[in-house]
């Protein structure tokens, strides 16, 4: 049961990433053409700022999943009701919070990018924006949190998924109609907002015995303060550098963070199919620790790194070799900046590797709740961001922001490591290491065959793709062959796990 809902969410969150992929790299290049890398910028740096203030809602989602893990396990329905009560009212708090930020934020955003685009344009855009996460807050939270919790979270996953692919084809619409760019996010924007419909209906229909209103259980949220925390030192680490450029650069920042968007749509939109593989594991893990099952931990643990692994160096060797290439065709018409920036693809593609070779350990540790216990080191992987990019970024702009950033992921992500072999998965230490150490060898061996015959200049979409098949196929095959001849074992489990799912 565990692994057919595990397996559920997994490709729902896969299926989700592969559409917020397709939107994440078509729709900016309608925005690229029709209006500008100026106001592409003032979009990506909006976004950016809101993460910042959608610090409001204080670790209340996180904090409800994890609390919830138990009483499901336990069918404590009173429980799980109270939990979600509570879940309800901090949420509706947070909502109320945000709102206040987002009028003061629209403001003042106006002042920081002064002349280069109209004040008026620029206010409104960060209220049409700010719209869905308050109704994130005031009414899909709640539902969200018990969806995720009980390990139904690919509900979400496919309502999400259709309204991406529906706002992807209403906003070129727009755009091809030559529409303002304000109307064209407010209609992505009335778009999002009918998923909640859609997901309170399935709550409403099959939890009839879950009460939002119940008496709340306020300290049952307990882990709050400490999921805050690790949710503040998230966003400073992530979204630190658009605030940064758009602050310390003056009257080039839209232009960088333009820039700076191109390449990192594609990091995101790798994070998301990244995420997607522990995404849909988190609440198996968590039941697995609630429950105390030591020896299940670790197998599959070490099955669930071993596959990640794989696909992780996959990604990155693929990645190196094909970012140039791809940056230089999606922006062939656009001429208002420089889109080709090697040395900044380089720092993109290292940015993957050290953001995510944690994924495996940052799992077990969220699915166990360990947010009071890893706080110090949280906090010292924010700093270190900000004060190494803010020795950077005045010189070296797009670079040294993200030299920061390198430095705070590679700091985090041992941590990470030696902290779920000391307390969760204990011996795991060196295998992971071997199997770092050795997909790095076998990826780097794909990296220099894909240099040899992938020429970085390309002309069309249709020439990436039919080069991007072959280095996705060479450096696939070389992991799959060192890896299966490594740990046979590890590769037979894998298979056995896979094919349990079905039955």
């Amino acid at each position: 049961m565990r692994n057919k809902q595990a397996a559920k969410n997994m490709l729902a969150n896969l299926f989700l990433q592969v559409i917020i992929f397709l939107s994440g790299i078509i729709l900016p290049r309608f925005f690229l053409k029709e209006y500008g890398s100026s106001v592409n910028g003032m979009v990506t740096s909006i976004n950016q700022f809101l993460i910042y203030l959608g610090l409001a809602e204080a670790g209340v989602g996180t904090a409800s999943v994890v609390a919830l893990y138990g009483p499901l396990a336990r069918e404590d329905q009173a429980e799980v009701n109270s939990i979600l009560s509570a879940s309800r009212r901090f949420y509706n708090r947070s909502g109320y919070l945000f709102g206040a930020l987002v009028a003061g934020f629209a403001f003042v955003y106006p002042y920081l990018i002064t002349g280069q685009l109209d004040a008026g344009l620029v206010r409104m855009m960060v209220l049409v924006l700010a719209s869905s996460t308050l109704v994130d807050y005031f009414l899909l939270g709640k539902y969200k949190v018990l969806l995720t919790a009980n390990q139904q979270g690919y509900v979400v996953a496919y309502v999400q998924a259709i309204g991406t692919a529906l706002n992807m084809a209403v906003s070129i619409l727009l755009i091809s109609l030559h529409m303002p760019v304000l109307f064209v996010k407010a209609m992505a924007t009335v778009i999002y907002i009918l998923r909640f419909f859609f997901v309170r209906a399935y709550v409403h229909k099959n939890y009839k015995e879950t009460d939002f209103h119940a008496v709340p259980k306020m300290d049952g949220l307990n882990q709050r303060s400490a999921a805050l925390l690790h949710q503040i030192v998230g966003v400073i680490v992530n979204n630190t550098d658009v605030v940064l450029l758009t602050v310390c650069l003056g009257s080039r920042s839209l232009i960088e963070v333009s820039v700076y968007g191109i390449y990192n749509m594609v990091v995101y939109a790798v994070n998301l199919m990244m995420t997607s593989f522990s995404n849909g594991l988190t609440a198996g893990f968590g039941e697995v620790i609630s429950k105390k099952e030591t020896d299940v931990l670790k197998r599959s643990f070490s099955n669930f790194e071993y596959l990640y692994m794989m696909v992780l160096f996959w990604v990155f060797a693929c990645m190196m070799v094909l970012l140039i290439p791809f940056v230089m065709v999606y922006t062939a018409d656009v001429s208002d900046a420089n889109y080709i920036r090697p040395l900044s693809a380089v720092f993109f593609t290292l940015l993957i590797l050290l953001q995510n070779i944690r994924i495996p350990g940052l799992t077990i540790i969220c699915a166990a709740g360990h947010f009071k216990e890893t706080r110090r080191q949280a906090i010292l992987e924010a700093v270190i961001n900000i004060v190494v990019s803010l020795i950077f970024v005045w010189n070296y702009g797009i670079n040294g922001v993200l030299f920061g950033t390198l430095c705070s992921y590679g700091y985090r992500s041992l941590d990470v490591i030696f902290y779920n072999r000391k307390f969760f998965v204990s011996g795991t230490g060196q295998n992971t290491f071997r199997r770092v150490l050795r997909n790095m060898v076998v990826s780097g061996v794909a990296i220099a065959i894909g240099f040899g015959f992938v020429p970085q200049q390309m002309n069309s979409f249709l020439q990436w793709i039919f080069y991007a098949i072959g280095i996705a196929a060479v450096s696939g095959g070389l992991l799959v062959v060192v890896n299966y001849f490594c740990e046979r074992q590890e590769f037979q489990d894998m298979l056995q796990r896979i094919k349990s799912i079905g039955h």
